[in-house]
C-alpha cells in the first residue's frame, strides 16, 4: 500500500499533538508549514504581529526549536 506524504496541514497537526501545542499556538503556527510570513499570519487571523510571534515562540520553545525554519524542516523528530 503506497502512503502519500504528510501536507503542511498534517504535519501542523502532528507536530500540535506530539508538543502539546494550545488551539491558538497550532493555528498560529499552521500557516508557517505553508510558507506564511508572520505579516500575513498576523493579517489572516487579525492580531498583531507581536502576538504571532509570542505564540510561534512558545510552539518553538514546546517543539524544541529555535526558528521556524528549524520547525518546518524538521518536524516531530525529536533532536535529530
Amino acid at each position: 500500500m503506497r502512503r502519500d506524504p504528510a501536507g503542511p496541514g498534517e504535519i501542523g497537526r502532528i507536530e500540535a499533538a506530539v508538543y502539546g501545542l494550545s488551539p491558538r499556538e497550532r493555528e498560529v503556527s499552521d500557516p508557517v508549514f505553508r510558507g506564511a510570513s508572520t505579516k500575513q499570519i498576523s493579517a489572516s487571523l487579525r492580531i498583531s504581529e507581536y502576538t504571532v510571534r509570542d505564540h510561534l515562540s512558545n510552539a518553538f520553545f514546546k517543539a524544541g526549536r529555535r526558528c521556524r525554519g528549524e520547525l518546518v524542516k524538521r518536524p516531530y523528530l525529536g533532536n535529530v
